[in-house]
């Protein structure tokens, strides 16, 4: 099965082309304020680098966040737009989730992947992993080091703390979750095209795509502006 993922959570976007779970191309780059006027091109010339064209996808995927809301939301936009112009099935992941598909090898157990949610907060989910299959045992949200010791600490087992752990206050989360806390600083894992990829393939194997027209970015919690100006902009 041919598929075009993108994920766009965080400055680090990534879109990928790849048969079953092989890379074909791929386009990695940090963004800024340019994700916009950047993505579309990127990905057609990607596509073009494999030696292939648009209706040889089966399968667009997208990571859903959470991460940065413009981002988020230009993502899933462009993922529409090619799906429905395609006629192609849609699958919409938890960007966390591909990021605990990503380490799952090596990462067994229970793992907390997280991403810099800024306010000294972190986005972050609970996951069972193995090599073949990641478990979803608490979904995402959004705390700060209490907050996310207080969701770890019921689990009566080690937790393996991973992410964007250049940006966010590990020491901190450690001293709250306690001494099942194993944290793995000397890596930073970002999501990737690749495991939205993979994971979305079984999971369109098992259950067949989404329904493009509800499908929204996994915010977590309220934007700047609804927060500042107490307003539902009705984006969840």
């Amino acid at each position: 099965m041919l598929t075009l993922a993108l994920d766009t959570a965080v400055r680090r976007a990534s879109v990928v082309l790849a048969d079953d779970d092989r890379e074909l191309a791929s386009w990695r780059a940090d963004t800024h304020q340019d994700l916009c006027r950047r993505l579309a091109p990127e990905i057609s010339d990607l596509i073009e680098r494999a030696g292939r064209t648009f209706p040889d996808i089966d399968l667009i995927a997208v990571g859903l966040g959470p991460g940065f809301f413009t981002s988020l939301r230009v993502g899933l936009a462009t993922a529409k737009a090619i799906a429905l112009s395609l006629d192609r099935p849609l699958v919409g992941v938890s960007s966390l989730a591909a990021m605990a598909w990503h380490a799952r090898d090596r990462l067994a157990g229970l793992v907390c992947p997280m991403l810099d949610a800024r306010r000294g907060e972190v986005y972050a989910a609970i996951y069972r992993a193995s090599p073949h299959r990641v478990e979803q045992v608490e979904p995402e949200f959004v705390a700060d080091p209490s907050g996310l010791g207080q969701r770890l600490r019921p689990h009566e087992e080690s937790v393996h703390l991973f992410g964007q752990m250049d940006a966010i206050p590990v020491d901190r989360i450690v001293e709250a979750v306690g001494p099942r806390a194993c944290p793995h600083r000397r890596e930073a894992v970002l999501p990737d095209a690749l495991a939205v990829a993979q994971l979305s393939r079984r999971r369109y194997t098992r259950q067949g795509g989404d329904d493009p027209a509800p499908l929204r970015p996994i915010y977590v919690r309220k934007s700047y502006a609804e927060e500042r100006f107490d307003i539902d902009l009705g984006m969840r």
